[in-house]
C-alpha cells in the first residue's frame, strides 16, 4: 500500500498506537518490533480490541483485510509521519541540546500557546519512534509545532529532521551527555549541529544564544541567525538572581518572578522569551507564561516535606548538568543544612571514572554534606562523604537515619530512580 493511500485511512482514524496493551477503539496499530518483542504477534489481538487497522510486516500474521502488510513497520510509521507533517505550512521548531531540552520546550509551549494553537512533543518522546508519533498526533488546525529531538549517536538528529522537516530550530547547549554513544565530546558537538546542517539546506532560521561560545561559533554558517543573550541582540533579559527561584527583568525594566529553580534555567527562559518575541507574542503574555510555569516530572522541582526543603532534579544527569546544579545549589541562601544526594551518571564511556570523581571533588570543595549512590561513585569512596552502592542500601539508611531541617538536592540519572528518596525525607 502506498503512503498516500495509508494516509487516507489515517485521516479517517487519526489515532496511532504502538503498544497493543493500550489499544483504543478506532485506532491504527503499528506492529513495531523490539529486542524482546514482535508487534506482529499482537496484530490480531489489536483488531479484536477495537483497532481499525493493524500495520504489519510479516505476512503470516495477516489475519484479515484489516491487517495492512508493509515492507517495514517502523519505516512506514516514519514515512507516514513525514507525509502528515508536509501537509502543514506552519512554523515547525526543532529543539535539541544536551541539557534543558524538555524544560525549554515546555516553557516555550506555554509562551507560544498564548497566541497560537501549538502542538508539542509530550514528555520526552524525542527519538526515532517518539518524533513520528508526535507528528502523527498533530491536529490539522495546528498553527505552531515544537518538536524535541534527542540523540545518543552521530546521525540521529539529521534522521529526525527528515521526518519533522523543521524550518526553525535551536540548540539549548552542548555538554558531556551520552559520551559512550558519541565516542567523544567533539562527536557530540557534530551530532547536535546536525540540526543546523538541516536548517541551512532548508533555508531555515536558527535561534542562537550568543553567550555560548560553541553555539556562537556555529552561527557563522548562517546568513541571518537570530541572536539572544546580549544587550545588542534581538532579545535579552537581565538575570536578577535565583535563591531559589529565578527573577529577571526585560529591556523595559519589567521585573518577573518565576517558579523555576537555579541559574542554569535562565538560559532556557532566555530562549523561550526570544522565540516568543520573534513570533510576536505580546511581552506581557510571554512574562505571564514564564512566571506561571511550574516544572514537574522530577525536573527542577521544589518540594517541602516536614522540616526539609527539596530540590528534586532526578530525571537525568550528566557531568554538565550535575556541575551546574552543584554550583547553583552552593549559592542558595538558607539557614538549613545543605545536603546533596547524587546518583550515578550513565552512558559516559571512557570518561565515566574521571567525571564521577570530579563531581565528588566539586561537592566536597563547596563544603556540602554529600551522599553518593551507585557503583560508579562508590568506586571513588572517601571518608569525607557517605557512599552507598545501590539505591536500596541508600533507602535503608535513610529509613533509619532521619534527615531534618535540611535543604536537599537530589540528582541522578533516570534509571537510578532517586525520586524514591522522597518517602524518607520528611
Amino acid at each position: 500500500m502506498q503512503i498516500e493511500q495509508l494516509y487516507q485511512k489515517y485521516l479517517e482514524h487519526p489515532n496511532v498506537i504502538t503498544d497493543s496493551r493500550k489499544i483504543e477503539e478506532g485506532c491504527i496499530f503499528f506492529a513495531l518490533k523490539g529486542a524482546s518483542f514482535n508487534g506482529n504477534e499482537f496484530a490480531k489481538e489489536a483488531l479484536e480490541k477495537g483497532a481499525a487497522y493493524s500495520i504489519i510486516d510479516e505476512e503470516k500474521y495477516k489475519s484479515s483485510d484489516k491487517c495492512i502488510l508493509v515492507e517495514n513497520v517502523l519505516e512506514c510509521l516514519q514515512k507516514l509521519a513525514a507525509h502528515h507533517r508536509n501537509q502543514f505550512d506552519i512554523p515547525v521548531v526543532a529543539v535539541t541540546g544536551s541539557n534543558g531540552k524538555t524544560t525549554t520546550k515546555e516553557i516555550l509551549f506555554q509562551v507560544l500557546s498564548k497566541k497560537y494553537k501549538t502542538h508539542a512533543t509530550k514528555g520526552n518522546f524525542n527519538n526515532h519512534i517518539g518524533v513520528p508519533l508526535t507528528l502523527l498526533d498533530m491536529p490539522l488546525d495546528t498553527e505552531m509545532a515544537l518538536i524535541e529531538m534527542g540523540d545518543n549517536h552521530v546521525g540521529e538528529v539529521i534522521e529526525l529532521c527528515k521526518y519533522a522537516n523543521p524550518n526553525y530550530g535551536f540548540i539549548t547547549n552542548i555538554g558531556k551527555d551520552h559520551i559512550e554513544g558519541f565516542g567523544s565530546f567533539e562527536a557530540n558537538v557534530r551530532a547536535k549541529s546536525e540540526i543546523f546542517d538541516f536548517l541551512i539546506k532548508a533555508n531555515g532560521t536558527a535561534f542562537i544564544n550568543s553567550q555560548d561560545p560553541i553555539l556562537k561559533n556555529m552561527a557563522r554558517r548562517f546568513e541571518k541567525p537570530i541572536f539572544y543573550g546580549d544587550e545588542y541582540d534581538f532579545s535579552n533579559l537581565t538575570f536578577l538572581g535565583a535563591s531559589p527561584f529565578i527573577k529577571y527583568k526585560d529591556r523595559q525594566e519589567t521585573v518577573v518572578q518565576t517558579q523555576l529553580l537555579g541559574a542554569y534555567n535562565f538560559e532556557n527562559i532566555q530562549t523561550a522569551f526570544c522565540l516568543g518575541k520573534y513570533f510576536e507574542v505580546e511581552n506581557n503574555d510571554i512574562h505571564d507564561a514564564i512566571s506561571n510555569y511550574i516544572p514537574d516530572n522530577n525536573r527542577s522541582q521544589f518540594l517541602e516535606k516536614g522540616s526539609n526543603a527539596i530540590v528534586l532534579d532526578a530525571y537525568n544527569a550528566n557531568p554538565s548538568s550535575v556541575e551546574a546544579a552543584l554550583e547553583n545549589f552552593a549559592q542558595f541562601e538558607t539557614e538549613k543544612t545543605k545536603l546533596v544526594i547524587l546518583g550515578d551518571m550513565f552512558e559516559l564511556g571512557d570518561i565515566s571514572a574521571e567525571e564521577h570523581k570530579r563531581m565528588i571533588d566539586i561537592a566536597l570543595e563547596k563544603d556540602l554534606d554529600a551522599i553518593f549512590c551507585g557503583e560508579r561513585y562508590t568506586a571513588h569512596k572517601t571518608d569525607k562523604a557517605q557512599f552507598f552502592e545501590s539505591r536500596d542500601r541508600l533507602l535503608a539508611y535513610l529509613k533509619n537515619n532521619k534527615i531534618e531541617n535540611s535543604l536537599v538536592l537530589v540528582k541522578g540519572s533516570r534509571s537510578m530512580k532517586l525520586e524514591e528518596v522522597l518517602d524518607y525525607l520528611g
